[in-house]
């Protein structure tokens, strides 16, 4: 990973690297809040020193301003959210569609944290000493879409649909649990939420500005349009969005359908594609650039 990856991002404060975490954390700052999103045994296997263990389905089912509130988060506290896989992006996501953007994602999750030498806790940690004064709002854009919206997309030149999940997904070849159908949206075009992110020893961490600028343009991706994003629960579609807003995107045109492909595939009145391709960008875009 280049040093001080987030320079050139317009929006490089939306990421943090480890060593101003680390920094942080011993200046012992009194509104800082770290958040790992990782699932419970994991988390107590191995979480950064003083971290909430913040598992996304535990949002499931309640209102989030009283989930974010049993966390010890208030108005003007400084979240930091950290993962070893794709889940730093939804809580993000999240806050922000709550009106709360200060809110980072650790650059490279737990992976680049172990990498760097710091320490690790195991077992629990402490809970908040008491609840937090989070209130939510919106009309910070970061939208949700509905199934109405999806249908529109293939008619309005102004809106794009896209699918951030696998090749084999996209083309049919796979069906993940909870999904009552295998396929695609036929009007959506494919974009993998891996074309933002390395991979193996760099973990999470999100590709250099040059290279997202690259992803954009392969992809045909146009910033004056809408852009609605789907995979299997409304999850992989935030390291999308995440990444297009580091690029300075107007956030009012980055929508996540959060039904995605569960939602979608569960109702016979939605029409859906298939075919035999193990890669959908080995015979070019499933739609053209709109």
């Amino acid at each position: 990973m280049s040093p001080n990856p987030t320079k050139s991002y317009s929006r490089g404060d939306a990421l943090i690297e480890v060593g101003e975490l680390n920094n942080l954390i011993v200046q012992g700052n009194a509104k800082l809040v770290v958040l790992q999103a990782t699932p419970t045994w994991p988390y107590l296997r191995q979480h950064i020193p003083g971290s909430r263990h913040a598992w996304r389905p535990e949002l499931e089912g309640q209102a989030f301003e009283r989930w974010a509130r049993s966390q010890g988060i208030d108005n003007d506290s400084r979240v930091v959210v950290v993962d070893t896989h794709y889940d730093a992006t939804y809580l993000w996501w999240a806050f922000h569609h709550h009106g709360k953007t200060d809110v980072r994602v650790l650059n490279g999750g737990l992976q680049a944290w172990r990498s760097a030498g710091l320490p690790i806790e195991r077992g629990p940690t402490g809970q908040p000493r008491r609840p937090g004064n989070f209130t939510a709002r919106g009309g910070l854009g970061l939208g949700i879409a509905g199934t109405q919206l999806v249908r529109s997309a293939q008619s309005n030149p102004n809106m794009h649909l896209w699918d951030t999940r696998e090749p084999e997904e996209w083309s049919g070849a796979k069906r993940r649990w909870g999904a009552k159908r295998a396929g695609r949206i036929p009007w959506s075009t494919f974009l993998s939420w891996k074309a933002f992110r390395h991979s193996g020893s760099q973990g999470t961490a999100f590709r250099s500005a040059e290279a997202i600028s690259s992803a954009i343009a392969s992809h045909g991706l146009d910033p004056a349009k809408r852009h609605i994003f789907y995979c299997q629960s409304g999850v992989r579609t935030t390291t999308a969005i995440f990444a297009l807003y580091l690029m300075g995107w107007d956030p009012a045109h980055l929508i996540n359908y959060c039904g995605s492909w569960i939602e979608w595939s569960r109702d016979p009145a939605n029409p859906i594609a298939v075919d035999s391709r193990s890669n959908p960008l080995s015979a070019g875009r499933a739609t053209p650039p709109r």
